[in-house]
């Protein structure tokens, strides 16, 4: 039922039929959280991770002076986001900081990201 990689305890797993427009759905709940998502169970989209970033992006260029270089550390599918599908986001981020080198990182988790200004 779940093709994921991960392997789930099924004592942890509840699931519940859910009947919509006379079609039956399974959905899911897992009892015991995941790392991930911190038992939140869902976790937010690149695209609005983006949209984060250029508000934290509009509050900084107002406190933030003299900078030369701007890095800006992010989850890898955000960083691919910015530079595909949220171009427009990435162009308005310039705006307000300068130029900024996006550095995608593994470790990081897709919720968070880091500004650096030397």
């Amino acid at each position: 039922m779940i093709n994921d990689e991960r392997s789930f305890d099924s004592r942890n797993i509840d699931e519940l039929r859910v009947a919509v427009f006379f079609s039956d759905f399974f959905v899911v709940r897992i009892k015991t959280p995941c790392d991930y998502c911190e038992g939140a169970g869902w976790v937010k989209s690149p695209q609005t991770v983006c949209f984060e970033i250029l508000e934290e992006a509009r509050r900084l260029a107002k406190t933030v002076n003299d900078v030369r270089q701007t890095t800006l550390r992010v989850h890898p599918d955000v960083a691919k986001s910015l530079y595909e599908a949220e171009r427009m986001v990435l162009q308005e981020i310039e705006d307000y900081l300068g130029n900024v080198d996006i550095t995608g990182d593994k470790t990081i988790h897709q919720e968070q990201f880091d500004f650096a200004f030397i």
